[in-house]
């Protein structure tokens, strides 16, 4: 039996390992009760610190109705914090919990996981190489508001 062909174009390539990656990360989200949209979210956080929640929701590419059904996901799970603006109190300022900062280091070491699983395949050299051509294919695309429509 010969092995399957490899299609032509990276493309394909792309997205069957795409497609490979994400269905690894969910099955190791789903333990932590999480989804795809929470970690954008959760992340954007970590990144960027307390975020006024209409900013939330225009980088995440999200309607206000959306943003407040994932953000009391978030906060059900003592994940985020909500409160007032002192400064405009019209603003909801929404903040990583401690419990957030646990779960997402939770969410690394998935992530760690499912990435060595994935590139098994590549020597340490070959995954530097790998994540600089991915970083420079990356750099001005859109991420965080793609990745929290997904999941």
């Amino acid at each position: 039996m010969s092995a399957p062909a490899i299609p032509a174009h990276a493309t394909v390539l792309i997205a069957r390992v795409a497609r490979a990656v994400r269905q690894r990360f969910e099955l190791t989200l789903t333990p932590l009760g999480l989804r795809q949209r929470h970690v954008v979210a959760l992340s954007y956080l970590r990144g960027h610190g307390p975020t006024a929640q209409q900013t939330l929701a225009d980088r995440l590419c999200m309607d206000a109705s959306s943003t407040v059904c994932l953000l009391n996901e978030l906060e059900d799970g003592d994940l985020v914090v909500r409160h007032r603006d002192r400064s405009d109190r019209r603003r909801g300022i929404i903040e990583l919990s401690p419990q957030g900062e646990l779960a997402l280091r939770e969410v690394d070491r998935a992530l760690q996981t499912v990435e060595d699983e994935i590139l098994a395949n590549l020597d340490a050299g070959e995954r530097t190489v790998l994540h600089g051509l991915l970083a420079r294919l990356h750099r001005g695309e859109p991420d965080y508001g793609l990745a929290a429509s997904e999941g």
